[in-house]
């Protein structure tokens, strides 16, 4: 799977994992596997954590922590086309001077918030013993200069490609939009709306509490390539 306009990404399937392969990467850039363990750690939540046995090689493209202009080439044992995202995520933020913002919205159907704590730990705990997930949805938002036409055509086709269980992206008001008229119409936020099924594999009792990185990391490859 290829993606990209300006940075183009790679995912392959290999024995027991996969390769990635980031091309036109700015050369000078520091990273350190410390910014892509910080990353990668928050893809966990009651009831999921990430495979023990995963391990990240760099195979070219950074040495001593800095970004040397060649293909920067990983080979993720353990690991997949999802969680490889966040590894491209971890080197675009470096950039970007404004990040996007991830946040989970619903969590099968009650809203999240704090004052909703309890009964979304209740509903996650009832998906863990049943072996079953919820359906959930988050919100991106983005930095008041993105260019909305350019993003939504590229977010939406990664996303897409990448992520079955994503059935809906709504951007600025939504369908909201529907209901208006152009003398109303006041300018629309910066923002997605993502709202995702159940995962497929019931591996992950609530995508939206674990994926909020992986969108982060989505979002932001789409804007250094708008």
């Amino acid at each position: 799977m290829i993606f990209g306009e300006k940075i183009k990404i790679n995912f392959e399937n290999i024995e027991n994992g996969t390769k990635l392969t980031i091309s036109n990467f700015p050369k000078g850039v520091a990273i350190t596997a410390l910014d892509f363990g910080k990353d990668l750690a928050k893809r966990t939540m009651e009831g999921y954590s990430p495979n023990p046995l995963e391990e990240i090689d760099v195979i070219s493209g950074i040495n001593d922590e800095t970004t040397t202009g060649e293909d920067i080439v990983f080979i993720y044992t353990y690991g997949d086309f999802i969680s490889s995202m966040i590894l491209v995520g971890a080197l675009c933020k470096k950039l970007l001077t404004s990040i996007p913002t991830v946040t989970p919205l619903e969590i099968g159907g009650i809203f999240h918030g704090e004052k909703n704590e309890a009964y979304i730990r209740v509903a996650i705990q009832k998906m863990i013993i049943t072996n079953d997930a919820l359906g959930s949805s988050l919100e991106i938002n983005l930095p008041f200069d993105t260019d909305m036409n350019l993003f939504k055509n590229r977010f939406s086709s990664i996303v897409f490609s990448l992520i079955p269980e994503v059935e809906a992206i709504q951007f600025g008001i939504g369908t909201t939009i529907s209901k208006k008229a152009n003398s109303n119409l006041i300018p629309a936020p910066k923002r997605a709306e993502v709202s995702l099924a159940p995962h497929i594999e019931s591996k992950i009792p609530a995508l939206a509490l674990v994926y909020d990185i992986v969108f982060e990391s989505l979002a932001v490859f789409t804007l250094v390539n708008l």
